[in-house]
């Protein structure tokens, strides 16, 4: 694959300056042209969204104007609903990846419906970078939890673009169904699974690039075992598919919604590739 063209969109708040400043970054080691999108939410009165959008155009140039360096770039503010622009600017094909810095914590409201980022993110056919570290440069650190779907393998083909020296880690979390009333981790039946699990993980991976390490089988609970390896690897960028396990009510999987939700870290969402 190649990312030749990369959608940055922000709301002018410091999280969405690390998004710009990540996008750019991007944009110069891969040479792919960038534009700049802020959506001027047209509820507000009509007096007020012209000077905003102007002034939001303003800050936007000045902005992409210090970071660009050689890239080539363009800055788009229009007016109208955020995530209904936005989802269409995200899925016109135009673009091969979405850079976007994390949504602003909204307290109870988070918990009664999905966030903006939430809601592109869900429906995005698009490889989706959600930027929450300060930027001090090139990616170093990739743990991508695989459930051997296409959208895991797109979003590790995804992370290994963007981040080609950096090193990965793939694991894969697996239990054996009833392992209570079938004996624990350690009988026949647990074996097998494990087996199959492995024979999967080896189907799975053919055809990546030979770089990338072996998918680490790992016995334990999705939540919790994901939360362990990201203490242990540290990681500065987590690849994810966007819907590989149980639904939340955002329409994404149930632990990519969660990590969205408060991310450790960067984080980058993709669908599969044929969705």
């Amino acid at each position: 694959m190649q990312i030749k063209s990369i959608l940055i969109a922000s709301d002018l708040s410091a999280r969405s300056d690390r998004a710009l400043q990540r996008g750019f970054l991007l944009a110069g080691d891969l040479g792919a042209r960038v534009r700049v999108v802020s959506i001027v939410d047209d509820s507000v009165p009509e007096s007020l969204t012209t000077d905003l959008a102007e002034k939001c155009r303003v800050h936007l140039e000045a902005s992409a104007q210090s970071l660009a360096g050689d890239v080539s770039y363009e800055v788009l503010v229009e007016t109208g609903d955020p995530i209904t622009r936005l989802v269409d600017l995200v899925n016109s094909a135009e673009f091969d990846l979405v850079v976007a810095g994390r949504h602003r914590d909204r307290g109870f409201l988070d918990g009664l419906r999905p966030t903006t980022v939430e809601s592109v993110v869900a429906r995005s056919l698009t490889p989706v970078l959600l930027v929450t570290d300060p930027v001090h440069g090139s990616y170093n650190r990739v743990l991508a939890p695989v459930a051997f779907s296409s959208a895991c393998r797109h979003a590790v083909k995804t992370a290994l673009h963007i981040a080609p020296q950096a090193a990965f880690r793939l694991f894969h979390l697996w239990m054996a169904p009833f392992e209570g009333l079938t004996g624990g981790p350690s009988s026949d039946f647990a074996r097998e699974v494990r087996r199959e699990t492995a024979a999967q993980a080896a189907a799975w991976t053919e055809g990546l690039a030979t770089s990338l390490p072996k998918v680490d089988l790992v016995h334990d609970g999705v939540g919790s075992g994901c939360h362990q390896e990201i203490r242990s690897f540290a990681p500065d960028l987590i690849a994810v598919g966007a819907n590989t396990r149980s639904l939340s009510f955002t329409g994404l999987g149930s632990f990519t919604a969660e990590l969205l939700r408060t991310p450790p870290t960067d984080l980058l969402i993709a669908r599969g590739a044929d969705t």
